[in-house]
């Protein structure tokens, strides 16, 4: 098993430099970032039902916690055409922020390993495409939307299995009507507790997110700080980015 793991890995990090370089070149002909340029920021809460055995504590014990959430289209592509829908999560746990990255795919056995281009993140199910390292092996993580565009069902599944639910996240406002805002979220780094990450996806991973930000446009400190738990004693920079919005603000 050693020489295989050690086969993929190596496979891996050569996709890993490829998509780096992918990645670099895009950020440099639109001279900004790269993937997921224009976004929509909210502030959300998560409601932790309950703690699966094959989990650990992904976001931490059950119970209702503060959160961030930013929806982007992938590509970039006009409005007006289907997109890669991205919602990326961010926790913010006592023990330090949890980042979790979800993109628009299918549920099914073999669709929940493809990208789905859609119109709006809440058109259908985004999940982490890649496993993550659970205590009893490798498990899915994924958001499906539910009738209102402000609440998405967090669920997880092992690569072959069904999805099962597990916490509900509850935006401010649908994601059209938020703001963008300077945040940079630490999928590698700030990974769910009790989950990790295979060396074979961190390869994969790796490089396109390091090159990407090295191309993109300098954020402020505080959005990219590994550490520190929102709402705390000042006011964050996403408080300042929406401050004075409302749920009729233009969409984006």
């Amino acid at each position: 098993m050693a020489p295989l793991r050690a086969v993929v890995t190596a496979a891996a990090a050569g996709g890993g430099v490829l998509l780096g370089v992918a990645v670099v070149a895009l950020g440099v002909v639109r001279q900004a970032k790269p993937m997921h340029t224009r976004g929509s920021v909210v502030k959300a809460s998560i409601n932790l039902h309950s703690r699966p055995a094959e989990l650990g504590m992904p976001l931490g014990v059950p119970g209702r916690r503060e959160a961030t959430v930013r929806f982007s289209r992938g590509i970039g592509l006009p409005e007006a055409l289907p997109d890669i829908q991205g919602l990326a999560l961010r926790v913010h746990d006592a023990s330090g922020p949890i980042d979790v990255l979800l993109a628009s795919t299918g549920r099914g056995r073999w669709s929940r390993w493809l990208l789905t281009f859609r119109r709006r993140p809440e058109d259908g199910p985004l999940t982490s495409l890649m496993p993550y390292k659970g205590p009893h092996g490798p498990v899915l993580l994924g958001a499906e939307p539910s009738q209102d565009p402000r609440i998405f069902v967090l669920e997880w599944a092992t690569p072959r299995g069904p999805w099962r639910t597990f916490a509900t996240l509850e935006c401010e406002r649908p994601p059209a009507d938020g703001h963008d805002a300077p945040i940079r979220f630490r999928p590698l780094s700030n990974t769910p507790l009790g989950l990790g990450t295979y060396e074979w996806t961190a390869q994969l991973r790796r490089y396109g997110y390091r090159w990407a930000a090295a191309v993109s446009p300098a954020l402020p400190r505080s959005a990219t700080r590994k550490s520190e738990p929102w709402p705390n004693g000042r006011r964050s920079q996403l408080d300042r980015s929406t401050a004075g919005s409302s749920p009729d603000a233009r969409r984006r």
